[in-house]
């Protein structure tokens, strides 16, 4: 489990009707301001992830959730983690 999903999980079974939450600057939300290596695309599944976890939100960060958005995150919003890669422990020796 990653930390944001463990952040939702604990706000969908304390606060299920929470209809605001913003995580911009956070290091759980995968945008510029954060990460340089991070796209919209990142983003976007991001969002998808926390609206099938907070199915109530109304706004999201600075957007107002979406009807389209809705609809993705309830069909296939689980399967969108943004997970970074594991780092490679592979040390390289010069001789």
């Amino acid at each position: 489990m990653t930390e944001v999903e463990h952040l939702l999980d604990t706000l969908a079974t304390s606060a299920p009707a929470l209809e605001y939450l913003s995580l911009l600057g956070n290091q759980a939300c995968p945008n510029e301001l954060v990460s340089t290596e991070k796209d919209e695309d990142d983003y976007q599944r991001y969002r998808y992830f926390v609206l099938n976890k907070l199915p109530n939100l109304k706004f999201l960060d600075t957007r107002k959730v979406t009807s389209k958005e809705r609809e993705v995150a309830s069909s296939r919003g689980a399967f969108m983690k943004v997970v970074k890669p594991k780092e490679n422990k592979v040390r390289f020796s010069y001789h």
